[in-house]
């Protein structure tokens, strides 16, 4: 089976999440993505706007009738209300997949160029295959040397239509592949979605009508 991890702050879910998680599934024949709500987001602690329930809620509206997607609670917050870390969450999921399952970390063009911001950055790159979306002429320079010096980025050829292959090298030999989707075309940033409901124009165009009619109901962002 071949498994992918999609979290985030989902805050909220936009159209751009929901063409990544297609794109990936068709490019990598993907059984089941798991899109995980991250209950407490460690590099944005006060940046959540919405509670976790509401982000849960309005991603189960944004995927609603994708196929494979299923709506996951494994970055649900910690009884203990301490942050949750990718790299926990991806090794825990391996643990539950069986030997001959594959697993992928799906993940932004911008989350990756802060990846050493992360927590065990280099480890997290090697617990898993990672496709990362981006935007047509995004430049894979910038995704080189945005990774933990302690890994070596080798350019491989991916065979894969609009797809760049980098193989990442520890020191101690462990590898895994990070695959740049170059043709993410709804790459849609939670501060132009934002910016959209503060104006009160274009929040249509870059968020599901079920999204945006539970942000009306339930007064949500109105403090932006």
């Amino acid at each position: 089976m071949r498994v992918a991890l999609f979290g985030g702050s989902f805050d909220p879910p936009h159209r751009g999440h929901v063409a990544l998680a297609r794109l990936a599934r068709e490019r990598f024949a993907l059984d089941r993505i798991l899109v995980a709500p991250v209950g407490a987001q460690p590099l944005k602690p006060d940046a959540a706007s919405a509670s976790f329930k509401d982000r849960l809620a309005m991603t189960r509206l944004a995927f609603d009738g994708e196929p494979a997607v299923e709506i996951s609670l494994l970055d649900a917050p910690n009884a203990d209300g301490l942050s949750n870390y990718t790299v926990d969450t991806v090794e825990a999921l391996r643990r539950h997949l069986g030997p001959q399952d594959a697993l992928f970390c799906i993940l932004g063009a911008d989350s990756l160029l802060n990846i050493r911001k992360w927590r065990r950055p280099a480890d997290l790159l090697l617990a898993c295959d990672f496709l990362a979306g981006a935007r047509p002429g995004f430049d894979l320079d910038k995704a080189t040397a945005s990774l933990p010096q302690k890994l070596e980025a080798r350019p491989l050829p991916a065979g894969i239509p609009a797809t760049r292959l980098l193989e990442l090298t520890a020191r101690d030999d462990r590898r895994s592949r990070l695959y740049l989707l170059t043709d993410l075309n709804e790459d849609i940033s939670a501060s132009e979605i934002r910016a959209a409901l503060r104006g009160g124009q274009g929040a249509e165009k870059v968020l599901d009508r079920e999204v945006l009619e539970y942000i009306r109901a339930h007064r949500l962002y109105q403090h932006l």
